[in-house]
């Protein structure tokens, strides 16, 4: 293969794994449009909003590996994962929850001397405190709840589908696996803005996707996504609702809590990500030698054949001498 056909195969891995990220943005810009139209207020119907970009993404992706599927290049990987693998997924879930909550302390720590970051990071809290804009008595229940069920469920399994398992997906078919990993953070990190968000999504980028190439499996990343969002944003949000009017001492002692967890988890992480590469190995080591043992067989089972057709051979003509 000449270097210009490799090179067309890189652009040719490119532009697919980038028209996954079109869609994703397309499919939101989409239901921006259409709660636009009916005078919809985001803030105040921020789950039925999310949940519905998400269902929309969802059916989206899901067709688009369904059709790859027909035709033999599925992008989704669905190996099976041992009880193992999944306890030490949380493990690294719960350690990326550390890792992010480090990176925002530090965060902060720049924020008292430099105000344009001061100013990122307020705008960041805004962003993801889901009471911030809107008063509660506002926003229905009904609404606040599916709000925590989407971001807790639902948006992990559609965003891991997008980005690890399309995304990420494409990319190996024209890079190797780790430069495919690094290509697919740097994706995630920019959908997430050119804020404080981009740090930590590119972090997050390369743990979740080096997960997934490391099991082979869709529900590795989704598994850790939701461990994520459950003790990073869905809890909180949960203890924050007013109608269970619960004391703000006990909520940020669970919040608190949670975090001192989630950063004591980090080196323990980096111990359970050892063992998935550990596991990975074996598996690959495992299907080499069944491999080998597959061809050795299927080599004696044809060496037979060919030693009987040489002896027909010999017969025919020790046969044809006898006559003659």
């Amino acid at each position: 293969m000449s270097f210009w056909q490799k090179a067309w195969i890189k652009i040719r891995t490119l532009l697919i794994a980038a028209l996954a990220l079109a869609v994703f943005i397309c499919l939101e810009y989409i239901v921006f449009t259409v709660f636009a139209y009916f005078g919809i207020d985001r803030k105040i119907y921020r789950g039925t909003y999310n949940f519905a970009t998400s269902i929309l993404v969802f059916v989206a992706m899901f067709v688009y590996n369904l059709v790859c599927t027909k035709k033999k290049q599925p992008v989704f990987r669905m190996s099976r994962l041992g009880p193992d693998q999944v306890a030490a997924l949380m493990v690294v879930g719960l350690g990326m929850l550390g890792f992010v909550t480090t990176y925002l302390a530090i965060t902060d720590k720049i924020a008292q001397y430099q105000k344009p970051v001061s100013d990122a990071v307020q705008d960041y809290r805004e962003s993801v405190d889901r009471f911030a804009e809107v008063p509660q008595v506002v926003i229905p229940l009904w609404d606040s709840i599916l709000y925590v069920v989407t971001l807790s469920f639902i948006v992990p399994i559609t965003e891991e589908m997008t980005f690890r398992g399309v995304f990420f997906g494409e990319l190996r078919k024209g890079f190797s696996p780790w430069i495919a990993v690094i290509l697919s953070a740097v994706g995630f990190g920019l959908m997430h803005g050119l804020s404080i968000h981009i740090g930590y999504a590119l972090g997050c980028g390369l743990i979740i996707a080096s997960c997934y190439y490391l099991t082979d499996s869709l529900v590795a990343p989704i598994l850790l996504h939701m461990v994520f969002n459950i003790f990073g944003s869905g809890l909180p949000t949960v203890l924050s609702f007013e109608f269970l009017n619960l004391p703000s001492e006990g909520t940020n002692a669970f919040t608190s809590g949670v975090s001192m967890t989630s950063i004591m988890f980090m080196p323990v992480s980096v111990i359970a990500m050892a063992y998935l590469v550990i596991v990975k190995r074996k598996k690959e080591a495992k299907a080499k030698a069944q491999s080998e043992i597959i061809s050795v067989t299927v080599q004696a089972q044809e060496e037979p054949s060919e030693d009987a057709s040489q002896t027909a051979d010999v017969r025919t003509e020790d046969g044809s001498e006898g006559n003659s």
